[in-house]
């Protein structure tokens, strides 16, 4: 295979179930990384927590990093793709929420008291405990928390919005409608003249999908929804045996 970018998500495909990956995932991607093979982290997590935390946790430092379900993709400290939802637009989403966890902009995160003590990215970013009704002050890379109706319902009179659901969880996140890790992904293939064929793509839920079948190889996860598996070329091991590494010596080393 004729591969110049791997481009993975995080939960529950590269990172294991405890948030980890073993020494020999980190040997393979140094490995990778020797051969002039491009590394890029796509996953619904905030940049700021994947440079300053993730890559530092688990070793291995991404060339790209399309974050924020794909509202922003940045390489080299340049941003290639951005995407956010007006702060009017915003302010209008937070009364549709049946309980709001979190806003997020480019300065701070705007977190419930309820919520900020489990949150992921306290410290990573400006953090404000707020109980939302003042708003939020700037645009959006995206709202996210639980509702009581249809995610649809949640966007409606907002064609140039989209909802995002995960399995296993009754969270949903509203980003801007071209925030997708595709879009993001294909400003990344433009700007670094790189041929959608030669991208390998891991994933494992419905946020992935759209990147999988976009890419020249799309891999699923062994445990990767039952969508996403009926969707790629391959499938790898589990997220806990090393999946994604293990198809990258074997295919790609």
């Amino acid at each position: 295979m004729n591969i110049k970018m791997i481009v993975t998500d995080l939960d529950y495909t590269l990172l294991r179930r405890d948030k980890t990956v073993s020494e020999y995932t980190i040997d393979v991607f140094r490995r990778v990384r020797k051969r002039g093979v491009l590394i890029a982290f796509a996953t619904a997590r905030d940049f700021r927590f994947v440079t300053e935390h993730i890559s530092l946790l688990i070793d291995i430092v991404p060339d790209i990093v399309i974050a924020d379900n794909g509202a922003l993709a940045r390489y080299n400290g340049n941003d290639l793709y951005k995407r956010l939802i007006p702060v009017d637009t915003a302010n209008t989403l937070l009364s549709r929420f049946e309980i709001i966890n979190c806003a997020s902009t480019e300065s701070a995160y705007f977190l419930t008291s309820d919520y900020a003590h489990e949150h992921w990215s306290i410290g990573k970013k400006a953090t404000v405990i707020t109980d939302f009704s003042d708003g939020i002050k700037e645009d959006t890379l995206y709202v996210d928390g639980i509702v009581n109706k249809l995610p649809i319902d949640i966007i409606d009179g907002f064609p140039e919005l989209r909802a995002v659901t995960y399995s296993g969880i009754n969270v949903v996140t509203i980003v801007h409608r071209e925030a997708t890790k595709l879009n993001a992904l294909i400003a990344v293939e433009r700007a670094l003249h790189i041929s959608t064929d030669e991208i390998v793509a891991f994933g494992d839920d419905y946020s992935d999908m759209e990147m999988l079948r976009g890419c020249g190889v799309g891999v699923a996860v062994a445990n990767a929804i039952e969508e996403v598996k009926a969707a790629v070329n391959y499938i790898c091991g589990d997220c806990d045996e090393d999946g994604v590494a293990k198809w990258l010596e074997e295919r790609i080393l």
